[in-house]
C-alpha cells in the first residue's frame, strides 16, 4: 500500500470574495475591472427561454475575428493606428497561449499593446519593463502616443509570430467592425472570422433557491450542476452526492433557462448584458425574483482579481457571479491561482 503522505498535497489557493447591496454601477465596474472572458451563463427562472432582448444582444456582437501567424509589428503600423486604435476599442489576445511558460500579448481597449515575455527574450528588446512573478517582465506601449517608431518595430520583430483574437468597436456606426477584415487581408494577413457558441437549456426543477436565504456560493454551485446538465436527484446514496439546497423563500417554479455562450468574449458585450438583466428583473413582479450572469475569465489573460491588486498575465482560474435582485444586487468571485 503506498504511504499516505505520498497524496497529502496542500490544496489549491482560492480566492474568494462576496459584496452585498451593490447597485448596478458598482456590478458594472466589477465586471469591467477585466477585458476577456471565455464564457457566459445567463440564468433565468421561471422562464423556459431566456428573454429575447438578451439573445440579440449575443446574435448582434456575435462575429469575432483570429489572425494566423501574425507579426506584432502590425499593430504599430501608423495606418492602423489612425483607422482602428484612435477610432475606437480594441479587444486582442494572443490565442492558444500558456502564459506560464510562453509569451502572451493583448491589446486593450485604451489602446495599450501589453507584452508578457519571458527574461531571456526581454533583453533583447530594447523595451523598458517591469518584472513579474516566475522570471517574466511585462511591457505597456502605448499605441496612440509613440515614440520613436522604428525602434519599438524593431523591438516587436523579433519577437514570434502570433495567432491573435481580435474585436473591433467602432466609435461611429460606420465604418463597421468588419472594416478591419478588409484592412488585414490588403495586407496580406491570413484572418478568418469566428462565431460565438450558443446554447439555450431549460433542465427540470423543482423549485429556484431564493438569493435572499442562502450564500451566493451554494446557488452558484447549484447552477453550475444546471449547466453541465447533471440529475440533481440521484437514487443512489452516496455521501459525495449532490443536494439541492433548501430555501425558505424559493421561487415555485418549475421552469427556468440557461443561456450559455462561450467563445471571445469582451467587457463590453458582458456589460450590455447586465443593463438588460437588470431592467428585466426589475420588470418582474414575482416575490423574491432573481436573475443571474455567470462570467469565466479567460485563464492566460491580463487579469485584475481586485481594484487593489495588479492586473497582469497570470495563469487563473476565476469566475464572477451577480444576482440582480428587485433590492439590490449580490456578486460573488471565486478563483484560483494555477500556480503559486
Amino acid at each position: 500500500m503506498l504511504c499516505p503522505e505520498v497524496w497529502n498535497f496542500p490544496p489549491p489557493k482560492v480566492i474568494q470574495s462576496k459584496k452585498d447591496n451593490q447597485n448596478l454601477e458598482s456590478v458594472k465596474n466589477t465586471l469591467n475591472l477585466n477585458w476577456f472572458y471565455k464564457s457566459v451563463i445567463v440564468t433565468c427562472p421561471d422562464e423556459i427561454h431566456t428573454p429575447s432582448f438578451i439573445k440579440e444582444i449575443v446574435t448582434e456582437n456575435s462575429d469575432y475575428y483570429k489572425l494566423s501567424s501574425f507579426s506584432l509589428t502590425e499593430f504599430v503600423e501608423p495606418a492602423f493606428i489612425e483607422s482602428f486604435v484612435k477610432a475606437g476599442k480594441l479587444f486582442c489576445l494572443s490565442a492558444s497561449r500558456n502564459c506560464i511558460i510562453q509569451n502572451c500579448a493583448a491589446v486593450t481597449p485604451d489602446g495599450v499593446l501589453i507584452l508578457h515575455v519571458l527574461e531571456h527574450v526581454y533583453q533583447t528588446l530594447g523595451f523598458e519593463g517591469k518584472k513579474r512573478p516566475f522570471g517574466y517582465y511585462e511591457v505597456k506601449i502605448d499605441l496612440k502616443s509613440i515614440k520613436r517608431l522604428e525602434k519599438v518595430k524593431i523591438g516587436l520583430s523579433k519577437l514570434e509570430l502570433f495567432d491573435i483574437y481580435l474585436i473591433w468597436e467602432p466609435q461611429n456606426e460606420k465604418p463597421c467592425s468588419s472594416s478591419v477584415v478588409k484592412y488585414f487581408h490588403e495586407r496580406g494577413i491570413k484572418i478568418s472570422v469566428n462565431s460565438l457558441d450558443v446554447k439555450n437549456i431549460s433542465p427540470k426543477i423543482t423549485e429556484a433557491p431564493s438569493v435572499k436565504d442562502l450564500d451566493p456560493q451554494e446557488i452558484t454551485e447549484w447552477i453550475g450542476m444546471l449547466a453541465h446538465q447533471t440529475d440533481l436527484s440521484p437514487t443512489e446514496g452516496y455521501i459525495s452526492s449532490y443536494s439541492q439546497p433548501e430555501s425558505e423563500n424559493s421561487l415555485k417554479t418549475t421552469r427556468i433557462s440557461l443561456y450559455i455562450v462561450k467563445g471571445f468574449i469582451p467587457m463590453s458585450l458582458v456589460t450590455k448584458i447586465s443593463e438588460k438583466l437588470n431592467a428585466y428583473v426589475m420588470s418582474r413582479e414575482t416575490d423574491h425574483y432573481w436573475s443571474a450572469i455567470s462570467v469565466q475569465s479567460d485563464e492566460n489573460s491580463p487579469w485584475q482579481w481586485n481594484t487593489s491588486s495588479p492586473k497582469m498575465f497570470q495563469a487563473q482560474d476565476s469566475s464572477c457571479n451577480v444576482f440582480f435582485t428587485h433590492q439590490n444586487h449580490v456578486v460573488h468571485c471565486i478563483g484560483q491561482l494555477k500556480y503559486s
